[in-house]
């Protein structure tokens, strides 16, 4: 099987992904909720137009058949001893906030071992309620007793430690992790509309994963999981339906290629 690809398609049928073969399963699916991206508006109408355009407007009932048919695919190629990893946030309706705790019912043949609360420092404001800053993160494994998981390759620095308590200066992260957005000044910065930063996904990828083992993403975007794993020495396969995104993602990991000599 073919690896260290983005395919330029829907990952709705992975043909080229062979049953039980993919180590770790990490994405951000799309938001469905009804936005231009890469274009700014005012009051409903395009004034500034950047970047690649894409919508995220689907019926409510052609997003969630078209998530049940991805996350299906990702539990048949994903092996008995893998890990999927679901990022997603709240959805406002009608100035209603939608916890995307429904997610779970497309995992109701896995386990779910910890729900990770992504917490960050800037993003959108509001007059209505208290603003939004933090994201959730799924984490589901098939087997709640055998899952790869390298606690050692992700502790963090202990503030308070005490040598007379405490055998390490390193400890286990906790479920609530604060990771900056993506802004304008980080060197990983590309043009696509809803990054994720690569700090979240290299604790992700460590944790579940070990060295040469395969990472996939079924929403590859601008393409940081693909760059993340190739940094950690991980194969990695895509799907992404954005030409453009699937160009930036190649030159990013061309750069690590030359940067990395991997």
């Amino acid at each position: 099987m073919r690896t260290d690809i983005i395919y330029n398609h829907s990952s709705e049928l992975m043909k080229e992904i062979e049953d039980k073969s993919v180590n770790l399963v990490v994405t951000s699916p799309p938001y469905n909720i009804d936005i231009q991206y890469g274009n700014k508006t005012v009051k409903g109408k395009i004034a500034e137009s950047k970047g690649v355009k894409y919508s995220d407007n689907l019926s409510e009932s052609d997003y969630r058949h078209m998530l049940e048919t991805v996350f299906s695919e990702c539990k048949r190629v994903v092996t008995d001893t893998g890990s999927i990893w679901i990022n997603i946030k709240n959805r406002c309706s009608d100035g209603v906030i939608l916890p995307p705790f429904w997610i779970q019912d497309y995992f109701e043949d896995m386990y779910l071992k910890n729900l990770i609360i992504w917490n960050f420092d800037w993003g959108g404001s509001t007059n209505k309620r208290f603003a939004p800053r933090y994201e959730f993160v799924f984490w589901f494994v098939k087997d709640k007793d055998r899952y790869t998981f390298n606690l050692d390759d992700v502790k963090v620095p202990a503030l308070n430690y005490r040598p007379d308590r405490y055998k390490s200066q390193m400890k286990n992260p906790t479920d609530v992790w604060r990771i900056s957005m993506v802004s304008g000044n980080f060197e990983e910065r590309t043009s696509h509309p809803a990054q994720y930063p690569e700090e979240l996904i290299e604790r992700i990828i460590l944790s579940g994963t070990n060295k040469g083992e395969i990472v996939l993403d079924p929403f590859m975007g601008s393409g940081t999981t693909a760059a993340v794993a190739k940094k950690l020495g991980r194969h990695y396969l895509g799907y992404e339906t954005v030409e453009e995104y699937c160009k930036i993602a190649e030159e990013r990991i061309a750069k690590i290629k030359e940067n990395h000599n991997v």
